[in-house]
């Protein structure tokens, strides 16, 4: 279970609540699950989680989130996810405090979800979007009205994504058995579909062979784990290409490419961007949803179609041949990077809980 990735959001709540402890911000954090790969990355940051247990589907999850409120004289309840935003929007009113519905990721909307979020239109009492992308997506197809929805980005702990020294990046080298001095292309990501790594993996050949000494890292776990890992077997590309699975050393993996390929099909705000940017790492990604919001062509990323195989490896050759390039994109990334700070980013949230608190 560990293996698989956790959440972004998992990801955010481990970066930020440290944070929100120094600003008087006192947190529990509940899921509606037995414990999963998002609980347990918390709780090795020692942080408490709650896992109430009853799945996605059953009632008993409003009865158990009011009983959680009463008992931490809870004064807002912040809500991630479809069936904790339905549950806990259910029991915020059931125990008069305050609701916040965040929304990370553009998503397809099933049926009985809409008729959800529409019954619980008039519930709601604030709404967090990731960017301006998803706050469409949100007025849209999550039936909250504009009004209610504040624009945060999301934020990273800028120390942590540091460049390693060339000795560190060496090592990391050999203990991956990667060759010293080849170009590295790799993507930090979850293995689903909709994060578009197959179209990494078909664009691999094309490098190859414009670039042969090329070297590619695949960084991250998920359910299309063994088939990605299939392709690239059938492509004839597997000695090239490592599957790392779900690594703490995201920063040190991240020293080591040369190119950050993002090939998302859909996105809300990936934070793989901005800790790329941080490091230094040039970026090519799809010009999709919070990406597209935040990147600059030919400033700090080149954009391409989602599941264009042809216009990543086409834009991924295109860097590795100009070095000059690479090393402008390095620093604007640098740059851009030091607007999304975890400080800020919980400063945002502080403010909103406090007018949503007064407003209720």
């Amino acid at each position: 279970m560990d293996g698989i990735n956790p959440s972004s959001c998992a990801i955010l709540l481990g970066n930020i609540l440290p944070v929100h402890d120094t600003q008087g911000v006192q947190s529990v954090v509940c899921t509606l699950r037995n414990a999963d790969p998002g609980g347990c990355y918390l709780e090795r940051r020692g942080i408490g989680v709650r896992y109430l247990g009853f799945g996605k589907y059953s009632l008993a999850n409003v009865k158990a989130i009011s009983a959680l409120i009463n008992r931490e004289k809870t004064d807002l309840v912040h809500l991630h996810g479809y069936s904790a935003a339905n549950f806990g929007r259910m029991a915020s009113r059931k125990t008069g405090i305050a609701n916040v519905v965040h929304e990370h990721a553009v998503l397809r909307t099933l049926p009985h979800q809409f008729a959800a979020d529409l019954l619980l239109r008039s519930s709601t009492d604030s709404a967090i979007a990731v960017s301006e992308n998803v706050k469409k997506f949100m007025i849209r197809s999550r039936s909250i009205p504009a009004r209610k929805i504040r624009v945060i980005w999301n934020g990273i702990d800028l120390r942590k994504f540091t460049r390693i020294a060339n000795e560190a990046i060496q090592e990391k080298k050999r203990e991956l058995n990667i060759p010293i001095g080849v170009p590295i292309v790799g993507t930090v990501t979850r293995l689903r579909k909709e994060k578009g790594v197959e179209h990494l993996i078909r664009a691999i050949p094309i490098i190859h062979n414009a670039v042969p000494e090329a070297f590619f890292l695949i960084v991250g776990d998920g359910p299309l784990r063994g088939k990605l890992a299939d392709l690239s077997q059938a492509l004839n590309v597997e000695r090239q290409t490592r599957f790392l699975g779900f690594r703490d050393d995201v920063a040190d993996l991240l020293s080591l490419f040369d190119i950050n390929v993002i090939p998302s099909l859909t996105e809300g705000f990936p934070l793989s961007l901005i800790e790329g940017m941080c490091i230094g790492t040039p970026i090519v990604a799809t010009a999709v949803g919070g990406i597209n919001e935040i990147g600059v062509e030919g400033e700090n990323v080149l954009f391409v179609r989602p599941k264009r195989a042809d216009e990543i490896a086409h834009k991924v050759i295109h860097l590795l041949k100009d070095s000059t390039m690479r090393e402008k994109f390095s620093q604007s990334g640098r740059r851009l990077s030091q607007k999304f700070g975890i400080e800020s980013n919980a400063t945002k949230l502080r403010q909103l809980y406090d007018d949503v608190i007064t407003n209720c």
